[in-house]
């Protein structure tokens, strides 16, 4: 397959991911060519987005892949439906394969006119959730949906390192906390108890709890030490005993952000919410505690912090090879690509 990657970034190589995925496959032999056409960063280079489309439709025309595999569109580059159906031609009838990462609502955060055009001229469409995520891309017109979950690229976390026998938290969570219109209390679904759940764990763990996330929601608690910057993150999980969420957009079936890959890939005991089928496709992972109500991750982190040191830190480590074997970035894309040759190319050779 000729693959050509357009990812969602601001600066070439930021999609970290799926671009050390991808070169991967190209080298094993998996793609017989590959490419990357950055639309947003040229997009502001170009300063002009007739410009950028053209540029783009070219692109393509040159490179004729088979794939356009396209990340996270939106009507901050807007496509219609009209710009989509000469993007394939151009490429000589190539398919088109959406990866969407984000999770969407039907009142809050709906999707926009972009997404939903590039939704209905996709061949297949790839979510990080199902349920009404699922439901909202098959009336956008999907032909083919299919779930994959959130990964962690290994050239960041999960870095080879002895487990410590000292740290200096007892649970640490990193995670924002907007708030919908600044409106103190009007949180993003999810938000609301995400803050109980910090507030529970402060109460019961004192100064030995933290919370390192951005947004007003935090304001004016004593354990929210302010924002990191994405890479840091595995630090200070590593320097803690346990690590905690509560996920944003908790009500679609089998959402997690990457914030649970993540976690898990840094060897530290995670606890997280639950949400409508985990027990399909999270279930029974060392290491990974599901609760269903914030007053569980008090429980829970007091078990854990009960065990001895040693215990603590297997699992941990068994956390961390469960990712590593099931949402590493490469595992997850070289699922995705087998799936799109297996969906539209069974007869086309590597």
């Amino acid at each position: 397959m000729r693959w050509l990657y357009v990812p969602n970034e601001q600066k070439d190589g930021d999609q970290v991911g799926p671009r050390m995925a991808f070169e991967q496959f190209y080298a094993e032999g998996l793609f017989t060519a590959y490419g990357a056409y950055s639309y947003l960063a040229r997009a502001q280079a170009l300063a002009d987005h007739a410009a950028a489309l053209r540029e783009f439709e070219n692109t393509v025309r040159e490179f004729a892949p088979d794939v356009i595999f396209i990340q996270h569109p939106s009507n901050g580059y807007p496509m219609d439906g009209e710009f989509l159906r000469r993007l394939k031609s151009a490429g000589g009838q190539a398919k088109l394969v959406l990866f969407e990462a984000d999770p969407y609502g039907r009142i809050i955060k709906r999707m926009d006119q972009t997404l939903r055009a590039v939704i209905a001229a996709s061949d297949i469409c790839y979510l990080v959730g199902t349920g009404v995520l699922a439901d909202m891309a098959h009336e956008a017109g999907a032909k083919h949906i299919r779930f994959a979950p959130h990964s962690y690229d290994s050239r960041r976390f999960g870095g080879q390192w002895t487990p410590t026998l000292k740290r200096s938290l007892d649970a640490v969570m990193i995670a924002n906390l907007p708030l919908l219109k600044r409106i103190p209390g009007l949180y993003v679904p999810g938000g609301r108890k995400r803050k109980q759940t910090a507030d529970i764990l402060y109460r019961g763990l004192g100064e030995r709890f933290a919370v390192y996330g951005r947004d007003l929601g935090w304001r004016g608690v004593p354990y929210c030490r302010g924002g990191i910057e994405f890479d840091r993150q595995g630090d200070i999980i590593r320097d803690a005993w346990i690590s905690v969420n509560w996920g944003q957009y908790d009500d679609i079936a089998m959402y997690g952000s990457d914030r649970l890959p993540i976690s898990l890939a840094c060897g530290v005991p995670h606890i997280t919410n639950y949400q409508t089928g985990y027990e399909h496709v999270f279930a029974a992972i060392p290491g990974l505690f599901v609760i269903k109500h914030p007053r569980e991750a008090l429980d829970v982190a007091l078990y854990l912090l009960s065990l001895p040191i040693d215990r603590r830190n297997e699992l941990g480590l068994a956390a961390a090879e469960y990712a590593r074997k099931h949402l590493e970035a490469t595992v997850v894309y070289r699922d995705i690509v087998t799936g799109v040759r297996e969906k539209l190319f069974e007869a086309m050779p590597a």
